[in-house]
Protein backbone atom coordinates (compact mmCIF):
# COMPACT_ATOMS: atom_id res chain seq x y z
CA UNK A 1 0.00 0.00 0.00
CA UNK A 2 1.91 3.34 -1.12
CA UNK A 3 -1.10 5.59 -1.83
CA UNK A 4 -1.79 8.53 0.04
CA UNK A 5 -4.83 10.56 0.46
CA UNK A 6 -5.22 13.97 -0.66
CA UNK A 7 -4.73 16.45 2.21
CA UNK A 8 -7.73 16.74 4.09
CA UNK A 9 -9.49 18.37 7.18
CA UNK A 10 -11.46 16.59 9.75
CA UNK A 11 -13.95 19.17 11.91
CA UNK A 12 -14.17 17.84 15.58
CA UNK A 13 -16.35 15.06 16.14
CA UNK A 14 -15.58 13.79 12.39
CA UNK A 15 -14.46 10.76 11.35
CA UNK A 16 -12.31 9.40 8.45
CA UNK A 17 -13.12 6.08 7.93
CA UNK A 18 -15.03 3.35 9.87
CA UNK A 19 -18.08 5.12 10.85
CA UNK A 20 -19.15 4.45 15.01
CA UNK A 21 -16.23 3.08 15.52
CA UNK A 22 -14.73 3.20 19.19
CA UNK A 23 -12.08 5.17 18.61
CA UNK A 24 -12.58 7.84 16.31
CA UNK A 25 -10.37 7.11 13.07
CA UNK A 26 -8.83 10.63 11.93
CA UNK A 27 -6.17 9.15 9.54
CA UNK A 28 -6.12 5.23 8.45
CA UNK A 29 -3.75 3.18 6.34
CA UNK A 30 -5.72 3.89 3.31
CA UNK A 31 -4.87 7.36 3.80
CA UNK A 32 -1.34 7.15 4.99
CA UNK A 33 -0.33 4.66 2.54
CA UNK A 34 -0.26 1.92 5.18
CA UNK A 35 2.12 4.25 7.82
CA UNK A 36 0.37 4.94 10.32
CA UNK A 37 -3.39 4.76 12.01
CA UNK A 38 -4.25 7.95 13.96
CA UNK A 39 -7.47 7.82 16.57
CA UNK A 40 -9.06 10.08 18.79
CA UNK A 41 -10.35 8.49 22.21
CA UNK A 42 -13.17 9.23 24.55
CA UNK A 43 -13.28 7.27 27.89
CA UNK A 44 -16.28 8.39 30.10
CA UNK A 45 -15.81 8.94 34.29
CA UNK A 46 -13.82 5.89 35.93
CA UNK A 47 -14.54 4.17 32.86
CA UNK A 48 -12.45 0.83 31.96
CA UNK A 49 -9.84 0.79 28.93
CA UNK A 50 -9.26 -2.21 26.55
CA UNK A 51 -7.99 -5.32 28.54
CA UNK A 52 -4.56 -5.72 28.85
CA UNK A 53 -2.74 -6.58 25.81
CA UNK A 54 -0.16 -6.88 23.64
CA UNK A 55 0.99 -5.73 20.04
CA UNK A 56 2.85 -7.88 17.89
CA UNK A 57 3.75 -5.95 14.99
CA UNK A 58 2.48 -2.27 16.15
CA UNK A 59 4.31 0.49 17.96
CA UNK A 60 1.72 2.86 19.72
CA UNK A 61 1.27 5.90 21.45
CA UNK A 62 -1.19 8.13 23.45
CA UNK A 63 -0.98 11.63 24.13
CA UNK A 64 -3.87 13.24 26.65
CA UNK A 65 -5.89 15.50 26.22
CA UNK A 66 -8.11 16.25 28.51
CA UNK A 67 -8.73 14.14 31.84
CA UNK A 68 -6.60 12.11 33.66
CA UNK A 69 -5.76 8.53 32.13
CA UNK A 70 -4.44 5.77 34.55
CA UNK A 71 -2.37 3.68 31.82
CA UNK A 72 -1.09 0.15 33.05
CA UNK A 73 2.55 -0.45 31.42
CA UNK A 74 4.25 -4.30 31.96
CA UNK A 75 3.43 -4.20 35.79
CA UNK A 76 4.04 -0.30 36.23
CA UNK A 77 0.79 2.19 36.65
CA UNK A 78 1.58 5.44 35.84
CA UNK A 79 -0.81 8.61 35.99
CA UNK A 80 -1.09 11.01 32.79
CA UNK A 81 -2.71 14.37 33.14
CA UNK A 82 -3.60 16.57 29.98
CA UNK A 83 -0.45 17.21 27.87
CA UNK A 84 1.17 13.73 29.12
CA UNK A 85 2.21 11.05 27.01
CA UNK A 86 3.63 7.46 26.77
CA UNK A 87 4.99 5.34 24.22
CA UNK A 88 3.81 2.06 23.92
CA UNK A 89 6.75 -0.22 21.72
CA UNK A 90 5.12 -3.52 19.94
CA UNK A 91 5.72 -6.48 22.62
CA UNK A 92 4.69 -4.21 25.17
CA UNK A 93 1.98 -5.36 27.74
CA UNK A 94 -0.69 -2.34 28.23
CA UNK A 95 -4.12 -1.41 29.48
CA UNK A 96 -5.13 1.90 30.23
CA UNK A 97 -8.54 3.29 32.17
CA UNK A 98 -10.02 6.86 33.03
CA UNK A 99 -8.85 7.65 36.62
CA UNK A 100 -10.92 10.64 37.03
CA UNK A 101 -14.58 11.82 37.40
CA UNK A 102 -14.65 13.30 33.62
CA UNK A 103 -14.15 12.42 30.49
CA UNK A 104 -10.64 11.52 29.19
CA UNK A 105 -9.97 12.45 25.55
CA UNK A 106 -6.95 11.05 24.11
CA UNK A 107 -5.08 10.88 20.84
CA UNK A 108 -3.26 7.82 19.85
CA UNK A 109 -1.01 6.89 16.90
CA UNK A 110 -0.12 3.16 15.82
CA UNK A 111 2.60 2.33 13.79
CA UNK A 112 2.65 1.00 10.75
CA UNK A 113 -1.38 1.25 10.02
CA UNK A 114 -4.55 -0.47 9.72
CA UNK A 115 -5.66 -1.40 13.05
CA UNK A 116 -8.42 0.58 12.45
CA UNK A 117 -9.91 -3.10 11.30
CA UNK A 118 -9.66 -4.75 13.93
CA UNK A 119 -10.84 -1.32 15.93
CA UNK A 120 -14.12 -1.94 13.62
CA UNK A 121 -14.75 -5.43 14.00
CA UNK A 122 -14.29 -5.01 17.79
CA UNK A 123 -16.87 -1.88 17.82
CA UNK A 124 -19.37 -4.45 15.97
CA UNK A 125 -19.01 -7.16 18.42
CA UNK A 126 -19.39 -4.85 21.49
CA UNK A 127 -22.37 -3.12 20.39
CA UNK A 128 -24.02 -6.68 19.91
CA UNK A 129 -23.27 -7.93 23.32
CA UNK A 130 -25.69 -7.68 26.43
CA UNK A 131 -23.27 -7.29 29.39
CA UNK A 132 -19.63 -8.44 29.55
CA UNK A 133 -18.09 -9.49 26.55
CA UNK A 134 -16.71 -12.90 26.29
CA UNK A 135 -12.94 -12.83 26.68
CA UNK A 136 -12.32 -15.62 23.89
CA UNK A 137 -14.28 -13.64 21.47
CA UNK A 138 -12.10 -10.49 22.07
CA UNK A 139 -9.02 -12.58 21.56
CA UNK A 140 -10.21 -14.08 18.84
CA UNK A 141 -10.82 -10.58 17.13
CA UNK A 142 -7.77 -9.63 18.20
CA UNK A 143 -5.30 -12.73 16.43
CA UNK A 144 -2.92 -11.69 14.17
CA UNK A 145 -2.56 -8.36 16.05
CA UNK A 146 -1.14 -9.15 19.28
CA UNK A 147 -2.60 -11.19 22.47
CA UNK A 148 -5.08 -10.12 25.22
CA UNK A 149 -2.78 -10.82 28.50
CA UNK A 150 -5.32 -10.09 31.24
CA UNK A 151 -8.76 -8.00 32.34
CA UNK A 152 -8.79 -4.42 31.81
CA UNK A 153 -7.38 -2.34 34.90
CA UNK A 154 -9.73 -0.86 37.40
CA UNK A 155 -9.88 2.87 37.62
CA UNK A 156 -10.50 3.10 41.65
CA UNK A 157 -6.48 1.23 41.51
CA UNK A 158 -5.65 4.74 40.46
CA UNK A 159 -3.18 6.13 42.81
CA UNK A 160 -3.86 9.55 44.37
CA UNK A 161 -3.30 12.25 41.62
CA UNK A 162 0.12 13.96 42.63
CA UNK A 163 -0.64 17.60 44.20
CA UNK A 164 1.98 19.23 41.17
CA UNK A 165 -0.28 17.87 38.19
CA UNK A 166 -3.10 18.71 39.81
CA UNK A 167 -2.06 22.40 40.04
CA UNK A 168 -1.32 22.33 36.35
CA UNK A 169 -3.28 24.76 34.09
Amino acid sequence: MNDIAAPYVLAAGQERSHPGTTPRIKAGAADTGGAMTAVEGVLGAWAPGPPLHVHDAEDECIYVVEGRLLVQIGEELHQLGAGSFAWLPRGTPHTFANAGPSPVRMFGVTVPGGIEEFFAAQSAYLASVHGPPDPAELARLAAGRGSVLGPPISASRAPAYPPAMAQRP
